[in-house]
Formats: structure tokens, sequence, C-alpha cells
């Protein structure tokens, strides 16, 4: 299962991170090359101008969002980031806000990723000593008296006749009873995973590929629902 990368960032600030995440992988893919272990990194690259109203809006409902700006922050909510920029890392948010110096953030991701694809190794089990059978110890024998000659039996008086008295005798069969089995919990529904290699750029871009409102896998406009043939010549740049 390759590790997932995702960096939220504001364009013209925090390209100095890009770079080292950027160099972080592709340092890691060329130590696991050939393996299915592998590493994909998402840059989610948010205009300054832009910055405050993605904040503002994770508080607001969802049909107060505007229009450009659902799916960042749908995606910002998932991951629960508050602040940029945000990193992610399998899921989980390493940094928001205030980052550390760029070493310092090419060492964590870097621990953090080689951590995730290194095989783990199976827990040792403790050896048992088996102590060698300890010998009985010895008990000295005590002599026994002399055995006395046995005394004769008194002989005891009858028993008094036994008057026997047949009662009815009512038996009850004790009721099944059914334990019922509790069931098992439905199994939660994961929550969508962002695709691999997204870039977010705000207004129309001159490349369908650089929208959000562009699915990569179906390549029809999201927003007007047109099949894109050339994704160089969006169809809403031509109007």
């Amino acid at each position: 299962m390759p590790v997932m990368i995702k960096f939220y960032m504001v364009v013209g600030r925090d390209e100095t991170y890009e770079n080292v995440i950027r160099s972080v992988v592709t340092e890691v893919r060329e130590k696991f090359k050939g393996s299915e272990r592998n590493v994909n990194a998402t840059f989610i690259r948010i205009k300054p101008e832009a910055v405050d109203t993605a904040l503002n809006a994770l508080s607001m409902p969802e049909s107060q969002i505007p229009q450009n700006l659902v799916y960042l922050v749908k995606s910002m909510k998932q991951d629960g980031v508050s602040a940029l920029p945000a990193l992610i890392i399998n899921g989980r948010k390493v940094y928001e806000g205030q980052l550390p110096a760029p070493d310092v953030v090419r060492k964590t991701v870097m621990d953090e990723v080689v951590t995730a694809l290194s095989p783990q190794a199976p827990p040792q089990q403790p050896t048992q000593v088996i102590s060698p059978p300890q010998p009985a110890p010895q008990v000295p024998s005590i002599p026994q008296p002399p055995a006395q000659p046995p005394t004769p039996p008194t002989p005891l008086p009858p028993p008094p006749p036994v008057e026997v008295r047949q009662q009815a005798v009512e038996i009850t069969r004790p009721e099944a009873t059914v334990i019922e089995k509790p069931q098992a919990p439905p199994a939660p529904t994961p929550l969508s995973s962002l695709p691999s290699g997204i870039k977010i750029v705000m207004g129309r871009p001159d490349d369908c590929r650089n929208c959000i409102y562009y699915g990569a896998n179906t390549g029809v406009c999201l927003l007007f629902g047109y099949k894109i043939v050339n994704p160089t010549r969006p169809p809403c740049k031509s109007t």
C-alpha cells in the first residue's frame, strides 16, 4: 500500500517546503524502486487572496460555501485542516500553520515515509527455560507400634421397622432459554480519499487538468457537464 502525502500550501509562500517534499518523494521512490511499496504526493495550491475565504468557509453551512471552494473546503474538513500550510501523511496531520525549518520538515517526512514503507519485523517470542526435575525429598520412615489384637465387635440391636410412604412426585421440565446472538455493528463507511496528484488553481485555468471541476478519470467538466475533448482548450474559456 503506497504512502499518501498531501500538502496544503499557499502560492508564492510555501514553495520551499513543496520542493523539500518532492525531493523526499524522489529519493524514496529510487530507494524502493522495483517493489510494490511506493509514495504519492498531492500538492493543493491556494492563492493568497483566497486563503481567508477558504478558512472562513470551514465554519459555513455547505449551502453557503462558494461553488469554487466546495471541493477544497470538503477536503480540508476531511483532513481536519484549520490553518495553512498543512501537511497530511496517510490521513494523519503532521504539521499545520507555522512550519519548522525546511531541513526539520524533510527529516520528519523521510522518517514517516520510510517507517510506513519498511516491513514490520515479527515480534520475538520469549525463550522458555525448562528446569530439570528436582528429586523428591527423602522422608525418614517412622517405626510403627506393634499391632494390637482386634477387639471383637459389639452386636448391634435390630433396626426398627421402616414405614415406606409413596408420595406423588411432580416433574417440571425446565423451559428452553433462547439466547439471542448480538448482531455485529455495521462496518464504518471509509471516507473517500482524494485522488493522487490533484492540483487546485483558483479561477478558470488555461488547462482543464488544473481545474478542480475536471474529472481526470471521466474527462467530463463537473461544473458544466461538458465532455472535454482537448484539456488544453477549456470550453469555458472559449465563450
